[in-house]
């Protein structure tokens, strides 16, 4: 939910230099695509029933071709909250590590935004 949120967040405020999606929902209206300006980093896991790689490639399509700054990761054999400890079968400890190494990308964004501006 919290992915999501965050999302609605970056369409309705330009000023947001990035947002990050952990494995939330994505907008389907292009009109929302259309107003993202942050640059957008997605986590998935491929076995997320709610959310299928196949609806997260769209969203990556549907970015691309309105030039949005877009990075997705897909995690094989990763499911819904793959990085939630608590998920004794779904956890992915490897997964989680590479996730939260891209942090990096609000600093990336950060700076970006700044030149831009």
């Amino acid at each position: 939910m919290g992915g999501g949120l965050a999302l609605q967040l970056a369409i309705h405020e330009p000023r947001l230099a990035a947002c990050v999606v952990n494995y939330g929902p994505l907008p389907t209206d292009i009109a929302d695509i259309r107003k993202l300006d942050a640059q957008v980093l997605g986590l998935f896991g491929s076995l997320d029933r709610g959310m299928p790689p196949v609806k997260v490639r769209l969203f990556e399509t549907c970015m691309n071709a309105f030039r949005k700054s877009v990075d997705i990761e897909i995690y094989d054999g990763a499911g819904h909250a793959f990085e939630n400890p608590a998920n004794k079968c779904g956890y992915r400890p490897k997964a989680t590590a590479n996730a939260w190494s891209t942090l990096k990308f609000f600093y990336q964004a950060k700076e970006l935004k700044s030149q831009i501006s």
